[in-house]
This record gives C-alpha cells, sequence and structure tokens, in this order.
C-alpha cells in the first residue's frame, strides 16, 4: 500500500517502504517517490532532491547525495561510499522503459551536471570517476530513420577503475572495459579495452596495457613524500597540530594512535579529527583509506567564523 511520510526539514517519502540506517540525515525540500527505498548507514542526503523509483533505490553505507538532483529510474542501486555531486539527472529521455535501471558500485564519484540517460540500463563498476558535465546517453534518434538517417540504442556498461573527465560523452551501447584513463571532451563511441589510455573526438586508444601499473617502493615514497609535503603547507593554513612520522623504509605513517599502512592501504588504532583530515587529504590525492566511516575534513580558521 501506498504511504505518505513525512520527513524532517519539509522533506516526505511516498511509497511502500521506507528503511535508513544508522546517522540516516536528510536535508531540505525532498520528494522520495519510490516503492522501496533502502539507505545503510551513514548516509548524507542534500536539498531540493527529486527521486521518482518504479520498483526500487538501495544506497550504500557512507554515501553522500548532494542538491538539486533529479533521479528517475525503474530501480537504482548505488553502492558504498559513494560520492554523488549536485544537479545530476539520471533519466532523461525514455526513462519510462522497461530497462531503465542503473547500478553504481562501490568508492564511485559522480560530479556536478553529469547526465546518464536510462533508457536502457547504465552499470558502472567500482572506484569509477565521472567528470563534470559528461553525458552518458543510452537512445539517440530524431531524424526520420526510414529515410535512411541513424539511430543508436543500448545499455552502456562501464568497468571498474575508470576516470572519466569532464565534458566526455558516451555513446549508446559502449562497453568501457576496466583501469581505463579517458582524456577530457572525449566522445566514446566504440567500445575500450581493459587497461588503456584513451582519449579524442572521436576516441581512440592512444596505449593498451597501461593500467594498473607495478610501482617500485621507491616510486611510491615520491609519491608519498610528495604529497605530505604539500599536507604539511595545509597543516600551517589550518592550523592543525598533529604530528605524526613516515618511515619510507615500510611505508607506514605513524601517529600517536593510529598507523597508516600504504602497503595495503589499511589504518589501524583509533584516528583523531586531525587523522581525519589527513586521510581525507590523502584521498584527494588518490590514495584512499576505507574505514567504514565517511570522509571528513577540518575547516580553515578563515571560514569558521563566517559559517556561524
Amino acid at each position: 500500500m501506498i504511504k505518505k511520510i513525512e520527513l524532517e526539514n519539509n522533506s516526505y517519502f511516498i511509497g511502500e517502504n521506507f528503511s535508513v540506517g544508522e546517522n540516516f540525515s536528510i536535508g531540505s525540500n525532498n520528494v522520495i517517490r519510490a516503492r522501496n527505498f533502502v539507505c545503510g548507514d551513514n548516509v548524507t542526503i542534500g536539498s531540493n532532491n527529486k527521486f521518482l523509483i518504479g520498483k526500487s533505490i538501495e544506497i550504500g553505507d557512507c554515501s553522500y547525495i548532494g542538491n538539486d538532483n533529479d533521479i528517475t529510474v525503474l530501480s537504482a542501486k548505488f553502492g558504498h561510499y559513494l560520492y554523488f555531486d549536485s544537479n545530476v539527472i539520471i533519466g532523461h529521455g525514455g526513462k519510462m522503459n522497461y530497462d531503465s535501471n542503473i547500478t553504481i558500485g562501490d568508492k564511485c564519484m559522480i560530479c556536478s551536471y553529469v547526465k546518464l540517460n536510462t533508457n536502457y540500463s547504465i552499470n558502472i563498476g567500482d572506484s569509477v570517476g565521472i567528470g563534470e558535465y559528461v553525458d552518458v546517453w543510452t537512445h539517440g534518434s530524431f531524424p526520420p530513420v526510414l529515410e535512411g538517417y541513424p539511430s543508436q540504442f543500448g545499455k552502456v556498461i562501464i568497468g571498474s577503475n575508470v576516470w572519466l573527465p569532464a565534458k566526455s560523452t558516451v555513446m549508446p551501447g559502449v562497453v568501457i572495459g576496466d583501469d581505463i584513463v579517458i582524456g577530457a571532451n572525449s566522445i566514446i563511441n566504440k567500445n575500450l579495452p581493459s587497461g588503456s589510455l584513451c582519449a579524442g573526438m572521436p576516441v581512440k586508444i592512444l596505449k593498451e596495457n597501461m593500467y594498473p601499473k607495478a610501482l617500485s617502493n621507491m616510486d611510491k615514497n615520491e609519491i608519498i613524500k610528495e604529497s605530505l609535503n604539500e599536507y604539511e603547507k595545509l597543516k600551517t593554513f589550518k592550523e592543525i597540530d598533529f604530528e605524526y612520522n613516515y618511515e619510507s623504509t615500510t611505508l607506514l605513517l605513524r601517529s600517536k594512535t593510529s598507523t597508516f599502512n600504504f602497503n595495503d592501504m589499511t589504518i589501524t588504532g583509533e584516528l583523531t579529527n586531525e587523522g581525519e583530515d589527513l586521510r581525507d587529504f590523502l584521498r584527494r590525492r588518490g590514495m584512499k583509506f576505507f574505514t567504514g566511516k565517511p570522509f571528513k575534513s577540518i575547516l580553515p580558521p578563515v571560514y569558521k567564523d563566517l559559517m556561524n
């Protein structure tokens, strides 16, 4: 039976089943219409979002959905640690189709103003970054096909560990493999093999078997030390008092309460707020430590009084 549930901040749910985990937070003026809405723990939804889900939507733990998003699909499954920014459209033309489904894996980022057209299904793997103003299309037709004009229809598959940067376009029916880096402003109109570096309008395969690369400890140390040198500048700017010691022979970073292990990307011990700030900084530098908690950072003092 369809029911209406008043949520906080003038948001509401219309559907059959509404289930959220611990530390669920929702902003103002959201409208969620779904037969089944299921969230994990530590999920945050911003303001002014519209959901119209014919069947069910699942949102994994530690996920964030920003503001002013419009999601209309038959079903959606979002993995853990999803960062889903603002002004994103899922649906668009032909969205009321029998195969209007979307799956987004774990540890993905969908930036602002992305358009994911679900006339047919879109399947996105784990650790995929989609930059601003990217369009992914599953249908394309306008001039009369019986006069010889082209049309394209088909689901899109994007593998894991893929970087699809700003202002790129994925055409219907395309399969993008795993471990791929694509240049900005590319038009992806053909399948791309795993491990490749690609770019162009239309896209070209520039190099194959590029990723992932096996780096030596010396190479890793250079990357880590360069990032930590930059973090020292950020610490000063944020007026953070946080002492740690990085051991280049073991690739371990130790503070008083925790140890960052760059060999297996794990953290042992307890993270203070300062430790969480470092974890968030490293995330932005492409070194992601997942602990089962959302990422968070310390606000610089220059902004604090302006936020009161």
